[in-house]
């Protein structure tokens, strides 16, 4: 199918820009928080759906009918000042498949043209079940097919990666969709996609070779069409399991001055997008806008001529990364830290506070004693403001500071902290150096977003396959995190109930305070890196009786913290060793399975009293070191060796054992802040 020009409103690069839009994150729903003035945010849940039955229908005589397009998707495009009609024509070869559904399964047939034009005639040798028929067009794969509120469902899978082609969109790419009421009705597709137009100019235009659109929503990848009768269109709030969807697309090719180029993407929105131009050496030039853009179903965005000047060096916000700490193993294990709120004259500011959180980090075991293991790549971008967004505790902007992810979260209720994922990770795999160099993907490449603002807070966003970014704020201050007051009666026994912690027991685990350092060692090191789950706990939350679904995932997530009192995933390398580890070093005595953690009081176990997973001190247990240690290896390619972890493991924790440690010392002689527990790891569903 040749393209479609679309009505198109004219936009200027500049309106492009960041939004704070998160409605299609999959997130698990954190316990309530106790504390007042505290509120935990839920974004939109995307509901799995399970594919439908095919089944194979008849074979028969030719069957033929033909297709066209509506009248409503014919329309125009101001190219050279006067409106232009360019219609959409089928070329030869062309073919869609159409379904017909019976009771909980469908049949397909695939219609092909040996011809071409506005109107053509398709035909099969498929003979459907009697009854009303649905085509997409192109007719790819069998689409996993569903229903969703009465209404038929279709997998869509729009190219994330795409073929520049002059002056038009590469074969196959315009999707479309018709509706008949029964086989052999003539058919009048609808488009269902947007198209966003935009030519090059500047002396390095004729360079590129990469031209990537990043939006705030999805639009590439594995998407959801819903029909309803004759019209149809994208939905982001359901998927099939295992669906990946992307909220960037990429067009390939050869790129010269002044020509037409098109991108198709699903229709959003209200999106503020960035554009990042690169050639085949990795040099790149980036548009960030400040406007929302709305890509409607069937028509074209019209960026316009996009001015890239005569070099790579004008218009990228970006400044080269820093190899703050080097690997010396064959395979690095590589940190991405990234700015938020900073502006150009303050990145040498956000650099100083990168060194010293990351140094905070690696003065913590596991992480000391495996040092040589990581490449860490302290990336820069400016914002256009200081600080993060303000927004009314449930996600929404109130006050705009400009910052380039699109930080944020309320004036007291940090529950609801997120930013832009898509623009992180994207801004990360355009720049990260490890990531350029194929060492790692994406869900390799632990992100540490490091926020200018003095406001408390910090949470971890998690994906299923690994994919994170810990949003760390610089919060003011000398801050101390207390121990729950209430705890188990009993380590074993739930039914049991709960008590209150005594003094005597609060003397003996310690009080600890620090500042945003203590934040990020939990937020990054613990959820980011380590995937540990909080072990804190709410006093009036008795928790579930389920298991923890994320320790089979393929990039395990909360192995800390069992469902069980007996087994526990930390019997075989750690509880049958006690006697062994005892004998290393009396402080492995603290080892053992308590009840409480994962935000709930019962039926969650942990494998110490205390660690940085409760109260933010630079403490791992014993099991969570191990843990770490873990991810670190495999992600270093080599194998996991328990005595080899024992022989370099160091127990000690600087608020009960080390009263002068490199870590502790940094802490304030100022009388502590006292906060409540920073909000539970978010989880996203891939």
């Amino acid at each position: 199918m040749k393209r479609k020009h679309f009505l198109s409103a004219l936009f200027a690069l500049a309106v492009l820009g960041v939004s704070c839009s998160t409605a299609d994150r999959d997130q698990v729903p954190p316990s309530p928080e106790t504390t007042p003035d505290i509120s935990y945010s839920v974004p939109v849940k995307w509901w799995a759906l399970e594919p439908m039955q095919s089944k194979e229908a008849a074979k028969g005589e030719i069957s033929s009918l033909s297709a066209g397009f509506r009248e409503d998707s014919r329309s125009y495009l101001e190219m050279t000042g006067a409106g232009t009609e360019a219609l959409v024509l089928w070329e030869a070869g062309d073919s869609f498949r159409m379904y017909s559904f019976q009771s909980s399964s469908y049949y397909t047939a695939v219609y092909s043209t040996a011809e071409g034009g506005a109107v053509a005639d398709f035909t099969t040798y498929v003979n459907l079940p009697s009854s009303p028929c649905y085509a997409i067009y192109p007719r790819g794969n069998d689409s996993r097919i569903g229903t969703y509120n009465g209404n038929k469902v279709f997998e869509v899978t729009i190219p994330r990666e795409q073929t520049a082609v002059e002056g038009n969109i590469a074969p196959g790419y315009n999707f479309s969709y018709a509706y008949c009421t029964k086989q052999g009705d003539d058919l009048h597709f609808i488009n269902l996609v947007s198209l966003v137009h935009f030519r090059l100019s500047g002396g390095i235009a004729g360079e590129i070779k990469h031209v990537r659109l990043n939006c705030d929503q999805k639009i590439s990848g594995d998407l959801i069409v819903v029909e309803n009768g004759e019209n149809a269109s994208f939905t982001r709030d359901i998927s099939f399991g295992g669906a990946e969807s992307y909220a960037d697309v990429s067009l390939n090719g050869d790129f010269r001055p002044g020509v037409d180029y098109y991108l198709t993407i699903a229709p959003a929105d209200g999106q503020l997008v960035t554009m990042v131009f690169s050639n085949d050496e990795g040099d790149s030039v980036t548009k960030q806008g400040n406007k929302e853009v709305n890509f409607t179903q069937g028509r074209i965005c019209d960026l316009g001529t996009i001015a890239l000047g005569d070099s790579y060096d004008g218009d990228d916000p970006t400044v080269a990364p820093i190899l703050y700490m080097a690997s010396s193993k064959s395979q690095p294990v590589s940190i991405a830290v990234i700015p938020d709120g900073y502006t150009e004259e303050e990145l040498p500011l956000y650099e100083a506070r990168a060194k010293s959180g990351i140094d905070a980090l690696f003065a913590t075991e596991p992480y000391k004693s495996y040092k040589e293991y990581f490449n860490v790549w302290i990336l820069k971008v400016a914002s256009n403001g200081s600080g993060a967004n303000i927004t009314d505790g449930n996600g929404n902007v109130v006050t705009t500071s400009g910052c380039y992810f699109a930080s944020g979260w309320g004036e007291s209720s940090y529950g609801d902290m997120q930013a832009n994922d898509s623009r992180i990770f994207s801004f990360v795999e355009t720049h990260c150096p490890d990531i350029l160099n194929g060492l790692h993907p994406i869900h390799e490449v632990p992100v540490l977003l490091l926020i200018n603002d003095e406001r408390y807070g910090g949470r971890c966003w998690s994906w299923q396959s690994g994919k994170c970014y810990a949003m760390v704020p610089t919060t003011a201050g000398n801050l101390s995190w207390s121990y729950p007051s209430s705890c188990a009666v009993s380590n074993s026994d739930p039914s049991q109930g709960i008590r209150a912690v005594t003094s005597e027991e609060i003397d003996e685990l310690g009080r600890n305070s620090g500042d945003w350092r203590n934040t990020l060692v939990h937020e990054f090191g613990g959820h980011g890196f380590g995937r540990l789950s909080d072990e804190y706990w709410y006093n009036t939350d008795k928790g579930p009786t389920s298991k923890i679904d994320g320790h089979n995932w393929a990039t395990p997530m909360g192995l800390n913290i069992s469902a069980a009192y007996d087994p526990t995933p930390w019997d075989a390398e750690v509880l049958s060793r006690w006697d062994e580890l005892l004998a290393r070093n009396p402080l492995y005595a603290r080892i053992g399975v308590f009840q409480g953690g994962d935000v709930s009081i019962l039926n969650r176990w942990r494998s110490e009293k205390t660690s940085c997973m409760i109260d933010n001190r630079f403490y791992f247990s014993t099991w969570q070191r191990m843990l770490i240690v873990k991810r670190i290896l495999k992600l270093a390619g080599e194998s996991f060796d328990a005595d080899a972890f024992y022989a370099l493991d160091h127990p000690e924790d600087p608020v009960r054992d080390v009263s002068a440690s490199p870590v502790q010392g940094r802490q304030s002689v100022i009388a502590p802040i006292p906060v409540p527990p920073l909000a539970p790891m978010a989880i996203v569903m891939d």
